[in-house]
């Protein structure tokens, strides 16, 4: 690209050099050829009027001045007769212009010829012819037409170099633009393109980073999606899977029951994979406040089962008189969901869903007597080592970390082992709604 730019600036640059050389060139050979016309005319006059009068009749010799410009005079008669001086020896046409009282000139092939007229008490009584050779008028003309040439050819390289600058600017953030569109064809959306001082291209490497980031926002999302959706419908399957290999060994005299129940969990399925794919699809979670007595009476409605199937005891405190919290139900119920889970899979002895009222929050606490699992450090707020051998808690401590941010609000693992205990703190819908009417009412 530099080098096209840096040809299209030396065209130009040419054109316009042509354009005002050729015609300047034309202009400066007239002048030149001009003012040396006026000089060999300026020195006949001088000689015309050093001819006396009675220079035809007169004997003596009339002598024409010398000069150092290579010029020669020739002296004629009315008549057109050479009396004096290096001519023809009867006028040319230039001289028989200048007899008829007129200022003459011409030129040949190389001489410069101007003829003026001798006048006596304003009668014309002869003609002085002056010729000079073309040569050091030739030679005048080629110096300032060499002159020219090497300004144009300064002009041409400083164009040149103008050029090269300009080509470098422009080609260095047209570069730095096709390298970031191929790393985000080769999947790399962490591009950000330096600005440069065009506003065009500026705008170009704006709209393609933002590109690259929302691209990034939308694979990010169907990423976790896909992570979230095999860790979600993990324990639903196998439930399903456990209801039709029992229903298979110890057949009931009724065998739409196991029908229904599947049904049931297929709904629960579909459900879940329909939620997740709206969060994954979209950064923005609706925000609205959340009944926890409505939210946990359909997670213990959903657990019951699963816990009793394990003789595990699930205990959830009723939440009748609790507070709404802000934020969006069917995130918090697969925060919830996911917890439970890890606690059924990982953990042992009872399980417990309390809540904690606070002055602006509302904390919801999961803990499980278990022997405890090894937590991620950025997932803790405690320094508890978990004993050795213990597990990793998978996909869903960070799933549930994210989606609980996601509301907003956030999760804290007070207690990693033994007996884990994990906090999900949430902000109050009611805290909230007086804060936005104490700033709006200030």
């Amino acid at each position: 690209m530099r080098r096209r730019v840096l040809a299209a600036i030396l065209g130009v640059t040419a054109v316009a050099i042509v354009l005002f050389g050729v015609p300047l060139a034309v202009a400066v050979g007239r002048l030149v050829n001009e003012d040396a016309t006026l000089r060999v005319e300026r020195l006949a006059v001088l000689a015309a009027r050093s001819v006396p009068a009675d220079f035809a009749t007169g004997e003596d010799p009339v002598e024409l001045p010398e000069t150092d410009d290579g010029v020669v005079f020739a002296l004629y008669d009315r008549h057109g007769t050479l009396i004096a001086g290096s001519g023809p020896s009867n006028a040319d046409a230039v001289t028989l212009r200048a007899l008829g009282n007129e200022v003459a000139d011409s030129k040949t092939a190389g001489a410069r010829i101007v003829a003026v007229p001798v006048a006596v008490d304003e009668r014309v009584v002869g003609a002085i012819r002056a010729e000079q050779p073309t040569a050091a008028g030739d030679a005048r003309s080629r110096r300032i037409l060499v002159l020219l040439f090497g300004l144009a050819s300064v002009v041409l390289v400083v164009g040149a170099l103008i050029g090269w600058v300009i080509a470098g600017r422009l080609a260095r953030p047209v570069l730095r633009l096709r390298d970031a569109a191929v790393q985000l064809g080769d999947g790399d959306f962490t591009i950000d393109v330096p600005r440069s001082s065009v506003l065009e291209l500026d705008q170009a490497a704006e709209a393609m980073t933002a590109t690259a980031r929302r691209l990034d926002d939308l694979v990010t999302r169907e990423r976790m999606f896909s992570a979230d959706v095999s860790h979600q419908l993990r324990t639903p399957l196998a439930g399903l899977r456990a209801a039709i290999e029992t229903e298979l060994a110890f057949p009931r005299s009724d065998p739409t029951e196991v029908l229904h129940e599947a049904i049931i969990d297929l709904d629960r399925l579909e459900r879940t994979v329909t939620e997740l794919l709206a969060i994954a699809r979209t950064s923005n979670i609706a925000d609205s406040p959340i009944s926890l007595a409505d939210l946990l009476h359909e997670i213990e409605a959903s657990w019951r089962g699963p816990f009793a199937r394990a003789d595990r005891p699930l205990s959830i405190t009723p939440a009748r008189f609790t507070p709404p919290v802000r934020g969006n139900a069917v995130t918090l119920r697969h925060v919830l969901d996911v917890l439970l889970d890890n606690s059924l899979q990982h953990g042992a002895g009872e399980v417990r869903l309390d809540h904690i009222v606070n002055d602006d929050s509302v904390t919801l606490r999961i803990t499980d007597q278990g022997p405890g699992f090894a937590a991620p450090p950025f997932l803790s707020d405690e320094s508890t080592e978990a004993p050795a051998g213990t597990p990793h808690r998978g996909l869903g401590l960070p799933l549930a970390k994210r989606l609980i941010e996601s509301m907003p609000g956030r999760m804290a693992i007070m207690r990693a082992a033994p007996h884990p205990q994990i906090d999900l703190v949430l902000q109050r819908a009611d805290s909230f709604l007086q804060d936005q009417r104490i700033e709006s009412n200030p």
